[in-house]
């Protein structure tokens, strides 16, 4: 099968990020398209590739799958090992807490966004921020504490949860 990730920046676009880092850790072979970021011919040249004009696009033999989670499941739906925990019950709390992250903390992107290469500290944490780090640190105790046990990761093994969280980190 041949694969083709199209992306933006690993710095800046924690989407391109996401599924980039999910199929490197899981051994995915795939041929990687950068498209720079904010370039006048950027949207142009992501038209070609995505409905939606926008990053991550994976194109698999032909089929065109425009979203990161999306990608992920992907991959998940044909029974690759290492996107999702093996067990269902726990499986379900992974997808749980990676489509979580997925859609929510808007306010979290909005005043800390992933920039790996520059310090930006925050004087004052708006509440509504907080709220969402709050959230987060929520969510990695609750998943090191009750599934974490088998590695270093959320679920012990890393899994498509640790991709969708780990611009966070950053």
């Amino acid at each position: 099968m041949t694969l083709t990730l199209i992306i933006g920046n690993k710095n800046y676009s924690s989407w391109s990020l996401r599924p980039w880092l999910a199929m490197t850790q899981n051994g995915i072979e795939f041929q990687e398209l950068r498209i720079p970021l904010y370039r006048p011919t950027t949207a142009e040249q992501w038209r070609q590739y995505s409905p939606t004009q926008k990053v991550p696009v994976l194109i698999a033999d032909g089929l065109t799958i425009w979203e990161s989670l999306a990608i992920c499941e992907y991959f998940a739906d044909q029974n690759v090992t290492g996107w999702y925990p093996a067990d269902p019950k726990v499986r379900a709390i992974g997808r749980a807490v990676s489509a979580e992250m997925h859609a929510g903390f808007a306010l979290l992107r909005q005043h800390m966004p992933m920039d790996s290469r520059s310090l930006r500290p925050m004087v004052m944490i708006p509440a509504p921020v907080q709220q969402d780090i709050d959230r987060i640190t929520q969510i990695w105790t609750m998943c090191r504490q009750e599934y974490g046990a088998g590695g270093d990761f959320l679920f012990g093994e890393f899994s498509t949860a640790d991709a969708m969280f780990a611009p966070v980190v950053s």
